[in-house]
């Protein structure tokens, strides 16, 4: 029948048969969509928890363990814009078991307000004292962008406990523990894949004015692959390729 000689009303009722047509295939099109998506969803959810089982964490930094190599020196630490730079090796975590070298008491504080659980691995605490240069440039506990490393996904971390003075740098606090122990943390990544990795040159800085002092206590500090749990309180002694 031509459209010319149907009456309106059979025009009307033509267009809802139609219109019906369209709904029934946009709804069977849209359930074909849902259904791509949640496989697409599944599949993502499947990478991303594999991807995170098979990430490892590795040490890319010297000397986490934070071993002395003299009274000014952290062996494999190279600071800068420090005027003086006194080391002192507290105490030494290892199993269940503090060796206090100085008898100050700081293992035993770092357990009471830290960590109290078994330690696989050993590490020293070490204090610093410290007097920043009259130069404006920041002054670093350990300059790891001399190395030209440090870029990619990574997290950088230490527990610290300031005394005297001031920090500053991309190291912000993750966790507050009592009496004044904190989780410090930094990561970095590429906010997309059109973009640069970025690496922070100063991840922890020693005082935030010319000519200050300061003190704090340190320990675990070092430079890991990928992103750590830092909300979680997760940082320990990690794995590395090479010992120095």
């Amino acid at each position: 029948m031509s459209n010319n000689n149907m009456t309106i009303s059979e025009r009307l009722t033509r267009v809802a048969e139609r219109a019906n047509t369209l709904c029934n295939t946009v709804s069977s099109q849209i359930s074909f969509i849902n259904s791509a998506l949640s496989e697409a969803e599944a599949q993502s959810s499947e990478f991303i928890n594999n991807a995170r089982a098979e990430q490892s964490h590795i040490l890319l930094s010297s000397n986490q363990q934070m071993h002395l190599q003299d009274a000014n020196t952290i062996k494999g630490f190279n600071t800068i814009g420090l005027e003086s730079l006194e080391v002192t090796r507290e105490a030494t975590l290892h199993a269940s078991n503090i060796v206090d070298h100085t008898g100050n008491g700081v293992g035993e504080d770092f357990k009471a307000n830290v960590f109290n659980g078994y330690v696989n691995g050993y590490f020293d605490i070490v204090r610093l004292k410290w007097k920043r240069n009259m130069a404006s440039h920041p002054a670093r506990i350990n300059d790891d962008w001399y190395r030209n490393y440090q870029q990619g996904a990574l997290t950088t971390g230490c527990y610290f406990k300031l005394i005297a003075g001031s920090i500053g740098g991309e190291m912000s606090a993750y966790h507050n523990f009592a009496n004044g122990w904190q989780l410090l943390g930094a990561r970095q990544s590429a906010s997309s894949i059109s973009k640069a990795f970025t690496a922070p040159h100063s991840k922890l800085t020693l005082s935030r004015n010319t000519g200050e002092e300061g003190e704090a206590l340190m320990c675990l500090f070092g430079t890991v692959s990928g992103f750590v749990n830092l909300e979680d309180k997760i940082w320990g002694l990690y794995p590395e390729f090479t010992k120095v």
